[in-house]
């Protein structure tokens, strides 16, 4: 019987174990993904490079060797994984008159699994929609488009591969990149999943390996990509890189804004700290050395869940007393949520001020401007990125939400449903006092590119 010619990826009779089944040559990324056992693999790249059909072969692959075998697909929800991945899986690599099809005929929509003839089983769900697919027991779960799970998610289906029908378990993934401090993107560089890159040269319907040269299919998909895609959208699904969030209201760039990791500031700059209180969601307190032209320069913080006003005035004052922290100039923070402002005052014996946001939208532009280039090249305001004074606090890891300051500055953006620009509020717990300090430091410390140069520190409490 002559094989099935696949028109997006090189035909490779060596790969396959029967007629009926189509085979394919996997390259770059994808072969390294289809031969590696890792715990945790995730398939990173570009849009069109192969990674749904390597991830959807190696299913076939285990639910054809071992007898038994029950794996797993699942996606965000069971419809976007109806109208794409079945799609694919039924289209290519089974065929419309497999026996897997042909044996019990259902329509793709509403069928629940597959089974092969050596009763190994492929189960396929939305996580909207978990029903079955998480009471049972898996040798291999694929999850397509995993950045748009929750780490609850990806955890909890994790906990289900204990079939031990195949000889390892293992949770496979792909997706696009999306920012740099997404969950996923921060648990690969934990060292707790094996991420592996994937280029559009992986994808041999784009590029000729013989003549070392785009396809003329590839040709008109890299143009059609290159002159729509643009800012976020073209950095990560034309090539491939993890950048920030569209829309960003804060344009932080950390070789702009970046201080080293070993920045100390002299002890002679006054300091200002920022506080806004929460309960489940994170106490964030921001501490700021202002440099003579009246900088703002983020080098410590606190940034952590279910902490009382109290505690964390006692965690101030040990900070000074032990000679780690100056008194600072001013402790700026949010109104007095149930009496946070009185219990930090006592246990701290520091003295507070009130926030003024009665112009929120003020705010936001004031500390925007503090990102733009000054005449002298340089913005008014920098960030440390390993200025947490604790270790992350791992209610925020499970969640997925922001650790610090800059995980949340980054991901910080308008909200789209908004005629009006209005940011999108939550996670904004670090953004907000920082808000603050930047109206408090714009009336106390002026930019002397404004104001005039006067000397260093004229300034009045």
């Amino acid at each position: 019987m002559e094989r099935k010619t696949i028109p997006f990826l090189r035909l490779a009779a060596k790969q396959t174990s029967t007629q009926s089944d189509p085979s394919f040559e996997l390259f770059g990324g994808n072969a390294v993904a289809f031969s590696s056992q890792a715990e945790e693999q995730l398939l990173a790249g570009p849009a069109g490079t192969g990674k749904t059909l390597a991830n959807l072969l190696r299913v076939r692959e285990v639910c054809k060797k071992y007898s038994g075998a029950r794996c797993l697909i699942v996606r965000k929800t069971r419809e976007s994984l109806t109208e794409s991945v079945l799609v694919t899986w039924e289209r290519f690599l089974l065929g419309p008159t497999h026996p897997i099809l042909t044996a019990r005929p259902v329509i793709r929509r509403v069928r629940q699994s597959y089974t092969f003839p050596n009763r190994s089983e492929l189960v396929v769900g939305g996580i909207d929609k978990p029903g079955k697919i998480l009471s049972s027991e898996y040798d291999l779960i694929y999850i397509n488009e995993a950045t748009d799970l929750t780490v609850e998610d990806w955890e909890t289906l994790s906990s289900r591969l204990r079939s031990a029908r195949v000889p390892y378990q293992q949770l496979i993934a792909d997706c696009n990149p999306t920012t740099p401090h997404h969950w996923l993107y921060k648990r690969q560089q934990a060292g707790l999943v094996k991420m592996i890159e994937t280029t559009h040269k992986d994808n041999p319907a784009y590029w000729d390996r013989e003549k070392q040269e785009w396809t003329p299919a590839g040709k008109q998909y890299l143009d059609r990509l290159t002159r729509s895609l643009t800012g976020t959208r073209r950095e990560r699904f034309l090539l491939g890189n993890w950048v920030a969030a569209e829309g960003a209201v804060y344009a932080y760039d950390p070789r702009v804004h970046g201080l080293a990791d070993d920045w100390v500031p002299p002890a002679s700059w006054p300091r200002l700290w920022g506080i806004d209180w929460g309960q489940s969601a994170p106490t964030s307190l921001g501490m700021f050395a202002i440099d003579p032209d009246g900088r703002l320069h983020h080098y410590k913080e606190f940034y952590r869940t279910h902490t009382r006003a109290d505690s964390l005035g006692l965690w101030a004052k040990g900070e000074v007393d032990s000679g780690r922290e100056p008194v600072p100039f001013a402790i700026v923070t949010d109104i007095d949520l149930n009496g946070s402002v009185s219990e930090f005052k006592k246990a701290s014996g520091l003295h507070v001020t009130i926030a003024k946001k009665d112009d929120r939208d003020k705010g936001i532009h004031q500390m925007q401007a503090r990102f733009d280039l000054q005449p002298d090249g340089r913005p008014r305001i920098f960030f440390k990125a390993n200025a947490l004074a604790h270790s992350p606090d791992r209610v925020l890891i499970d969640r997925g939400d922001p650790t610090n300051c800059i995980e949340e500055l980054v991901g910080y953006v308008w909200n789209p449903d908004f005629l009006k620009d209005e940011p999108i509020a939550e996670r904004d717990h670090a953004c907000d006092r920082t808000r603050y300090i930047v109206v408090y430091a714009d009336k106390h410390f002026p930019n002397p590119y404004n104001a005039g140069r006067e000397s260093a520190f004229s300034y009045d409490r």
